[in-house]
Parts: structure tokens; C-alpha cells; sequence
């Protein structure tokens, strides 16, 4: 665990133990109580991204609007922007913006904002994360004051994605100033439903009705955002009316969920491909053999049926099933006789202790885990280890701390100690081609970190040609067809463990509506009321 998670986590934990159950109260007809499974730190769209995922960006929803949004179909629809039309040569966006709406401060939203808040987004100092969401954006004028004209370095056909995404909340640039950039992460301002009343960073966020939103109320007056960790005690807190909404609700009790009157279970099938990265510049992981075999040896249907109880179907392409793009890459079916034979032509001999072994090294890897970072993530690991045992490989597990999981997969090469790491990557922006970008893409020549999230060093330059070249494509069935391409080459050179996709589970009492579970992982209460 790094140095600089421990006084937060110190933070947390004294927080939910002076919490308890008892402070929580009964929920009220005008207020919306949501238990979340991780810890609000931050919500400033640049700094951070709202860290401790995905519960800010579930906060930052209710504070913030964005140019254009989406429903839990991902129906693009506008929010900010009232409409937009694109140049022939897509290079050039024009929105019309909302008359009439003013930021939580009394200021004004016009086209400056806009464009401060774009300037703000594509300065990758400012804004080190999402970068390949904001990459291809090379800037923005004011038309007139409620006309933007955004441009791209390139056609970018998922432009609008960008803009729907979490971190293209717009923020009051006013306020911004007001804080500077390391104090509006605690002190958020939008032009969102509910403005900010307080903010404990790791324990609650309570927000209040905005009484001049330009849009529809939810009849809701405060929303809270709790930090409850443990899924048994937010069963608990929703079965007794003490909140009103849950998250991460484990396959095995939202079974029971279902038989309650008082309760509702919401579901959707998820965007997030689970599995595990596996170290392609490292030996032996630097042989595709070694990768393949390493899929055959896992029985992901069992772990579909068992561990999540049918709520998760196996993997069968680098993308989940719903995601822009998706086509089925192949199929690593369970399939233990092929994967010893790929571990034997690979020259890895088993031996009489159970381990392969060549050159006189054994077969051995570290796999990292969190533990209720993802679901069922320290299940998974078990099953994992103890499946590749059964092919001669030598597994040892290390537990990380959740708080801290993100940064141990972006170290720098040396510092490196895992070669297996549980991981899954969640396209918010509901765009395939900004997931397999963001993975695949080579890093950068000669960096010592990644450039957005290729934690496996994979590295393919005709996987990089085909993604750029979806990013610059303006006809979709083309984009499509080099995604189709991507999906396959990656599938079948294995940087990862093929898993499984999860549907994401929330539950809320029966009386409350305008909940979305959006199959980003995100539970939206931005409409919720009782």
C-alpha cells in the first residue's frame, strides 16, 4: 500500500465505525439515502477523474451537466447542448447551448464556460486521465455566446461520447477559479439538479435541491452518498428502510433480494470485461503459448454459474457484449489436455512435484488481487490459482488493499512485481473504440509508465494502425469493421485471462423510482425520488 492512502483510509475507517447503522436513520419521503460499496474522495472532473471509482462519478452526475448525456440504452441525448451538427470533413463540431442556465455559484452558463471547461480537459497537466477521450480534441471558440464550435485533430466519429462521458461535467469556471485546482475537487460546482451542502471526503456527500435548475425537479430535496463497505450491512440498511438505494450487490443474496416486497432489484448486463492482465514483456509471459494455455486452463463457465450465481456470461472477445463494436473475437473454452499441450510445446515439462518446469526454472507466477475491489475478486483469484495448479503452474497470490490496487498496476517496469493481476476495464464512455485504445495502443517509445491503461505492455503495431484508424473513421460500418480486426489479433495473442461479464446489480426500496443502472457499473439517483 502506498504511503499516501493511509491517512485517507485512517479517515474511512474511523468514519464508518462512528456511523454505524443507528446514525443512518429512517429514509424521508423528500430525501434519497444511497449506501455506495466505495468511498467518495473527490469530485473535480479533471483532477483525479473523481477517484474511487465509480462512486464519484454517481456523485458528480447529480451536481454536474454535460454537454450531452445518455440513458442505461446509452441513447445519446442532449443535456447542455441543445443540438449539434458536424462538419464534411469532421474536423469541426457546432453545439447550440442551453439558454437560461446558470451555475450553483449565480454565474452564468454560456459558450465561454464551455470553452474554458474544454481547454481545461484537453491540457493533459491538468487533466492527466481519460486521455484518450480528450487526445483527439485540439480546441474550441465562442460562435457567439451560446454557439461553441469544437475542432479535432482528426475525424473523431466518438466525439460525442467524449462529451457524455464523466469527465465532460462542466464546471463553473468562476468557482474553479475561486478554489484553484486542488480545492473545487472538494468544493464542486455545476449546473446540475443538486448543488453541494457538505462533503466528508471517504465517509458522505449530502447534496440539496438546486432551486433555479433549468430542468424538471425530482421532487427530491437532499440526496445522500454514504460509504458502506460491507455488503451485508447495506442489505441490512435497505431492508430495514434505512436507505433507499444499494450498489454491488453480490449474485448470492440478490437472489433473496428478489423474494422481498419491500426491496427491488435492478440489473443490467455490464460493459466490463473481467479477467486477468498478464505481463507480455516478461518471460515466459513474452510467449503467446504460454498466454493461450493459461485460457484453456480456466473454467469460466463454472465461474459464470458458480461464483455469480448466472449473473455473468463468459468472455468471448476483448469487449463486453453491448459495447459499440463488440463482435465474438473467438473461444477459450475450458479445455485443461490443450493447455498442457501448449505448455509443452512451449518446452515447459511437468514434473513429478506438479510444476513445469524448463531450463531448470519453474513455472511460477505472482497473481495480484484486490479484495472487494471487484466482484467476488479474492473468489475468482482462488479458482484461478488452483485451476493453472492443475496444469503444472505455480501461483502465488498476494492480497492488495483496495485503496491502493490502481497504483501497484501503473508502476514503472522495475517496480514491478506481479505477473498476473485481476483487472477489469470499464468503458464509460460506452465506446469500443476508446476501451481497445485504451489497452492496446503501444505505449509510448521508451516511457517508463503506460500511456493510458496498457498495463500489460502489449505492443502490436497492426493493432495500433487498426485503432487509429477507427478513430479517425467518419463511416461507422468502417470503424466497425477495423474494431471487428482488433478484437480478433488481440483475442488471440492473450494478453489477458478471458473471463467473464458481469451484470451490475443494485436493489432500492419499492417505493423508489427514477433509479438507472447504467451498464457502465454506475448507479444514477440524479431522477431517483420516493
Amino acid at each position: 500500500m502506498t504511503g499516501r492512502f493511509r491517512p485517507l483510509l485512517t479517515l474511512i475507517a474511523i468514519g464508518v465505525l462512528a456511523l454505524g447503522l443507528g446514525s443512518l436513520g429512517l429514509a424521508q419521503s423528500n430525501r434519497i439515502v444511497y449506501a455506495q460499496s466505495v468511498p467518495v474522495t473527490t469530485l473535480d472532473p479533471a483532477h483525479g477523474a473523481f477517484l474511487a471509482y465509480p462512486a464519484g462519478y454517481e456523485v458528480a452526475f447529480a451536481i454536474y451537466d454535460r454537454l450531452v448525456t445518455f440513458d442505461e440504452t446509452f441513447t445519446l441525448a442532449p443535456q447542455l447542448a441543445t443540438g449539434w451538427t458536424a462538419s464534411d470533413d469532421g474536423l469541426t463540431w457546432t453545439f447550440t447551448l442551453r439558454e437560461g442556465v446558470t451555475f450553483h455559484d449565480g454565474t452564468p452558463f454560456d459558450a465561454a464556460a464551455v470553452v474554458w471547461n474544454v481547454e481545461r480537459m484537453i491540457d493533459a497537466e491538468r487533466n492527466p486521465t481519460n486521455r484518450p477521450l480528450w487526445n483527439p480534441v485540439a480546441g474550441t471558440v465562442a460562435l457567439d455566446n451560446l454557439t461553441v464550435a469544437i475542432t479535432t485533430h482528426e475525424p473523431y466519429s466518438a466525439l460525442l461520447n467524449t462529451f457524455a462521458h464523466g469527465s465532460g461535467a462542466i464546471v463553473s469556471p468562476a468557482a474553479a477559479e475561486r478554489y484553484g485546482d486542488d480545492e473545487i475537487a472538494t468544493n464542486p460546482v455545476g449546473s446540475g439538479p443538486f448543488m453541494l451542502d457538505s462533503f466528508n471526503p471517504g465517509q458522505e456527500v449530502v447534496l440539496k435541491a438546486f432551486p433555479d435548475f433549468w430542468g424538471e425537479p425530482s421532487g427530491t430535496d437532499e440526496l445522500v452518498f454514504r460509504y458502506v463497505p460491507e455488503a451485508s450491512t447495506r442489505i441490512s440498511a435497505l431492508r430495514t428502510g434505512e436507505v433507499d438505494v444499494i450498489d454491488s450487490v453480490p449474485p448470492q443474496l440478490a437472489l433473496t433480494l428478489e423474494t422481498d416486497p419491500n426491496v427491488q432489484v435492478l440489473t443490467t448486463p455490464g460493459l466490463r470485461p473481467m479477467g486477468f492482465a498478464l505481463m507480455t514483456e516478461r518471460p515466459p509471459l513474452d510467449d503467446v503459448r504460454v498466454r493461450q494455455a493459461l485460457n484453456y486452463a480456466i473454467p469460466k463457465d463454472a465461474i459464470s454459474r458458480g461464483v455469480f450465481q448466472g449473473f455473468a456470461r463468459p468472455a468471448n472477445s476483448p469487449l463486453a457484449f453491448n459495447t459499440v463494436g463488440h463482435v465474438s473475437a473467438g473461444d477459450f473454452a475450458f479445455d485443461p489436455a490443450r493447455a498442457g499441450a501448449l505448455l509443452d510445446e512451449a518446452g515447459w515439462t511437468l514434473g513429478s512435484d506438479g510444476v513445469r518446469t524448463k531450463d531448470g526454472e519453474r513455472l511460477e507466477f505472482s497473481l495480484y488481487t484486490p479484495e472487494g475491489l471487484f466482484p467476488g475478486d479474492l473468489d475468482i483469484a482462488e479458482i484461478v490459482a488452483s485451476s493453472l495448479a492443475d496444469v503444472g503452474v505455480d501461483v502465488t497470490i498476494t492480497k492488495i488493499e483496495a485503496a491502493g490496487y490502481w497504483d501497484e498496476l501503473r508502476k514503472t517496469p522495475e517496480n514491478i512485481a506481479w505477473d498476473i493481476a485481476q483487472f477489469g476495464f470499464n468503458p464509460s464512455s460506452s465506446d469500443g473504440t476508446y476501451h481497445l485504445d485504451s489497452l492496446f495502443t503501444s505505449n509510448p517509445p521508451g516511457a517508463a509508465a503506460i500511456g493510458a491503461w496498457n498495463i500489460v505492455r502489449y505492443d502490436n503495431p497492426e493493432v495500433d494502425q487498426l485503432i487509429a484508424a477507427a478513430k479517425t473513421s467518419i463511416d461507422l460500418d468502417a470503424r466497425d469493421a477495423y474494431l471487428a480486426d482488433v478484437q480478433r489479433i488481440v483475442w488471440a495473442d492473450a494478453p489477458y485471462l478471458w473471463l467473464q461479464v458481469n451484470e451490475v446489480i443494485t436493489a432500492t426500496r419499492a417505493d423508489a423510482s427514477g433509479v438507472q443502472v447504467w451498464p457502465v457499473i454506475f448507479t444514477i439517483v440524479r431522477d431517483a425520488h420516493r
